[in-house]
């Protein structure tokens, strides 16, 4: 492995994504800020080999080197100013004030992450997708230096991987060059730098045994873990989906525009890792919507910025399947043979949904796939709607938002054939676990618990409740002095 490429790329990473924050003003605390940068810098990087072959670049370790610096240069050279030390200290100050039991739980999060990253760096990828699409073009692209590449002159007919989205061939074709020969340590990257921004935002609201363990139980989650290690697309679209959504929730509460721009650009890049995306994106419209009539804007602001909330993730959606797939891939592609054509007939829905249910989300392989992860979301809801009906109330975008997943999933199934159950289906759930712990910190029943835990080690004592004293006829109240007869 090449170190000091490696030491760049992390740095590049780190810059570009921490000028896109800037960029759209967003703040949040040291550790979520290194995270949140980190994923928006793999996401940035991800779009420059893709750049190179739309302007026929040849796509050499030179260029992507220049191509990366400039990038990384254009996206800071307005923003270095504004870089702050306070941001380093402020990360060292929050590691200096983690209490012991709550290191016990991160060096179990660490020691859990350390298979993971071996098996990224030491074994190449093996997942059946990816060899017959993303890697191998990307391999190709490596020896010829453009992504329209010998892959192509195979009959292709019998998969469409090579048509998906190019996030994955873009990285790999990076790291090829630059770092290790099976590209994919990007993949460590990306999945650690995720779930430090998961547990920062857990944290945020629970006390630190409870949150450890609640994230304990999310990151073990057995098949959302094979996936930090195994190479494909599901991972990152279910981290950027819930990006999305997290930022389009911060802007209902705080009503910075550029926060709504920046939770557009997240979904942008959900799509443009798994096109479907911009199905969900379209299930999300009431919500967002709503969101702006509690604001009070007038219909037209409101309809632009509907059709922006759409608009953004389309335009990653059609510079990939509208201009590159029709105009520059040397295979043909028609999508209305890949969508269903019988739309009169709902019954693929419902038993898209009854499968769902019976197989992987309530019963059958749910342990199997999910580990208890989705039954202890479904008892925590159950007591916060028996004992904390507020919390449903004042999280029900949250809510909304694990809803239109799950009835998503089965309208894709209806509406692409090829979306099957056992494979995409079983994947796309993924999208529904990262909602689903954002809502249990923030679930009455938890924050309930943690208040007790809080007061145990702080030693709070609850405010005793102040004295009643039985006043007799004639005497006069506490506090008040008996009127003197003149």
């Amino acid at each position: 492995m090449n170190l000091p490429a490696l030491i760049f790329l992390l740095c590049m990473h780190f810059l570009c994504g921490r000028a896109l924050l800037h960029i759209f003003d967003i703040r949040l605390k040291p550790a979520a800020t290194f995270a949140l940068a980190m994923i928006n810098g793999i996401m940035v990087l991800s779009l420059l080999p893709f750049l190179l072959q739309l302007f026929y670049i040849p796509i050499t370790t030179a260029s992507t080197v220049i191509s990366i610096s400039a990038c990384a240069i254009l996206l800071n050279i307005t923003q270095l100013k504004k870089y702050k030390r306070t941001d380093i200290r402020g990360l060292a100050a929050g590691l200096r004030s983690i209490p012991l039991y709550e290191w016990l739980f991160i060096i179990v999060f660490i020691i859990l992450m350390i298979p993971s990253a071996w098996r990224c760096f030491i074994y190449p990828p093996n997942a059946r997708d990816i060899l017959s699409g993303a890697e191998a073009v990307a391999e190709f692209t490596v020896r010829e230096h453009t992504m329209l590449n010998s892959v192509f002159k195979v009959d292709l007919t019998s998969t469409n991987n090579h048509l998906k989205p190019p996030y994955i061939t873009c990285l790999q074709i990076i790291y090829k060059q630059l770092v290790h020969p099976f590209g994919q340590v990007w993949l460590s990257v990306f999945c650690i730098s995720f779930l430090t921004w998961m547990y920062t935002l857990v944290r945020e609201h629970l006390h630190g045994v409870i949150a450890g363990m609640l994230f304990l139980l999310f990151m073990t989650i057995p098949d959302v873990y094979a996936y930090t290690y195994m190479l494909l697309y599901d991972y990152s679209n279910m981290a950027l989906f819930f990006a999305g959504v997290y930022f389009l929730l911060q802007y209902a509460a705080t009503r910075q525009y550029k926060t709504f721009l920046f939770s557009c650009v997240l979904f942008g890049f959900a799509t443009y890792i798994r096109s479907e995306t911009l199905v969900f994106a379209g299930l999300l419209l009431p919500l967002v919507l709503y969101i702006f009539y509690k604001e009070q804007l007038g219909a037209i602001r409101i309809a632009l910025r509907g059709a922006l909330f759409l608009l953004i993730p389309f335009l990653f959606y059609f510079i990939w399947m509208g201009v590159f797939v029709k105009y520059y891939m040397p295979v043909r592609f028609d999508v209305q043979s890949q969508i269903n054509h019988n739309l009169g007939d709902l019954s693929p829905i419902f038993t898209r949904l009854h499968e769902m249910n019976t197989e992987y989300l309530l019963g059958g392989n749910n342990i199997k796939i999910y580990g208890y992860f989705i039954n202890v979301f479904i008892a925590v809801f159950i007591a916060d709607a028996i004992f904390f009906r507020s919390t449903l109330k004042k999280q029900w975008m949250l809510l909304y938002a694990i809803a239109i997943v799950y009835i998503g999933l089965p309208v894709l199934g209806y509406l692409i054939p090829w979306y099957d159950l056992s494979n995409t289906t079983k994947r796309g759930a993924f999208k529904l676990l990262p909602v689903m712990l954002l809502y249990m910190a923030n679930s009455g029943v938890l924050l309930r618990l943690s208040a007790v835990l809080q007061n145990w080690e702080y030693n709070i004592q609850p405010e005793p409740a102040p004295e009643t004293v039985k006043v007799s006829p004639g005497t006069p109240a506490p506090g008040k002095k008996k009127k003197q007869k003149r």
